[in-house]
């Protein structure tokens, strides 16, 4: 540690390039949020580093001539370019977007004025966007850092990320194809006559055009690669597997972890995990009953996950927000990934109910709400709803949302005349909760259930 109570050089490059492995422990984690929290300078060279192992991981990837590309970014003097790239290239293959990271942009973004993109046909734009909400931030392909991201803008390549599990945005490439990415997600991007996608964590439906002949649309995950020629997909993205869920055509699925390659059609799902059985199986009917698996660990969570003791369950702690919309506003927010063990789609009814089991410090408010799809993956709107709350003297609490409850969520008023009016006969993806309190609430989750049919 300097005098100054900075890090200093080495252990700064050690946190951040560990964190990018995914290796930092909680205290770590603590440490590294409170030197970019209080250090502008140190908030630069983190996306500096983060930036440069997206596209450093891009060239090692592909490989063939674009080794070349390796040595011309080594060798140039890009100022996004960190002060000690050996280092980095060490951690290519990083795990990237972790909470910490998502907190670390949500600071960049409140301390820093809004940048705006000027459009230029001979740009090289490559796709636009057509739709989002929630808190972005996009990344271009030479680093200059985006926040004032909307509808129409457009984008020459780079990377988009969702900052919160209601985050969202739809992305339309010249050819016609879409993508549309909710929750906390990071997705990576380029077209040069083959379109090349890198989604390290989130949800995404596509609707992809036919492709050109010997160039496939190609999706690479932590733990699969993705050969699309033209069709309709889901995929879910987590550390250690990859869902691929077909609607239409045949999506050629590859395990990276031994190279065995399956054929997914339509109404077919598969999950590539080094630890899973891989084939294909088919899709079952619609599903009205769901529960959330918080007490078996992170992942398709946003917030601070809190293992189990002899006297508590494990949870999922709320953590301070600021919304896109209202910067003066400070949430305490968490969010759940939806999805069932058999890939089928999740439906709520009118007589649908989520019930929430956990616990806070401060008596207020609770908010709950859901992201919800069309049968075909596009998505169809975000609602929520002011929770009845049982409380005991412990602070132990019972929610309850009946979908009748359910209101059009304001961060997509913009929007209402293309949504659905309501979650009914909808498929649900996504859930949140969130407190608006003048001080933290200490809002903690740790089940979430979805229930179909009558309730006394």
């Amino acid at each position: 540690m300097s005098d100054s109570g900075k890090p200093n050089d080495d252990l700064w490059d050690d946190l951040v390039e560990r964190h990018l492995r995914g290796e930092l422990n909680e205290s770590e984690q603590e440490q590294l949020a409170g030197w970019l929290d209080s250090d502008a300078s140190l908030r630069e060279d983190f996306v500096r580093q983060a930036t440069w192992d997206t596209e450093l991981t891009e060239v090692v990837r592909t490989g063939g001539d674009r080794q070349f590309e390796m040595a011309t970014l080594l060798a140039s003097d890009d100022e996004m370019q960190p002060r000690r790239t050996p280092r980095i290239m060490r951690a290519l293959l990083a795990v990237a977007a972790t909470t910490i990271l998502v907190l670390s942009y949500a600071l960049i973004k409140q301390d820093t004025a809004p940048e705006t993109i000027v459009t230029d046909p001979s740009s090289g734009s490559v796709a636009h966007i057509t739709g989002l909400s929630g808190s972005l931030i996009w990344t271009g392909d030479r680093g200059e850092l985006v926040r004032d991201i909307r509808v129409g803008t457009e984008l020459a390549g780079g990377t988009i990320e969702g900052l919160s599990p209601e985050s969202w945005f739809e992305l339309q490439f010249n050819d016609g194809s879409e993508v549309t990415i909710s929750g906390a997600s990071m997705l990576t991007f380029s077209d040069d006559g083959q379109k090349r996608l890198r989604l390290r964590e989130g949800r995404m439906s596509a609707d992809v055009a036919p492709q050109p002949v010997g160039n496939p649309m190609v999706i690479q995950t932590r733990s699969a690669t993705l050969t699309v020629l033209g069709t309709s997909f889901d995929v879910e993205v987590e550390l250690p597997a990859t869902a691929v869920s077909v609607r239409e055509g045949t999506v050629r699925v590859t395990r990276t972890s031994d190279g065995k390659e399956i054929d997914v059609s339509a109404n077919h799902r598969v999950v590539a995990a080094a630890d899973q059985e891989f084939e294909r199986r088919q899709i079952a009917g619609v599903v009205r009953n769901w529960e959330s698996r918080i007490d078996q660990g992170p992942d398709e969570t946003f917030g601070k996950w809190i293992a189990a003791t002899e006297t508590e369950p494990a949870s999922l702690k709320a953590v301070a927000f600021v919304p896109e919309q209202n910067p003066n506003v400070v949430l305490y927010l968490l969010g759940v990934g939806v999805r069932s063990d058999e890939g089928a789609p999740i439906e709520v009814d009118e007589d649908s109910r989520f019930e929430i089991h956990g616990k806070f410090d401060v008596e207020t408010e609770i908010y709950f709400g859901i992201q919800v799809a069309y049968a075909n993956g596009d998505f169809a709107g975000k609602f929520r709803a002011k929770c009845i709350v049982r409380r005991d003297s412990s602070g132990n609490f019972v929610a309850r949302a009946d979908l009748s409850d359910f209101g059009l969520d304001p961060s997509v008023a913009a929007y209402k005349d293309k949504l659905a009016p309501s979650p009914e006969g909808l498929f649900v993806n996504g859930v949140w909760s969130f407190t608006h309190s003048e001080t933290p609430s200490g809002l903690r989750i740790s089940a979430v259930e979805l229930t179909g049919g009558n309730h006394e």
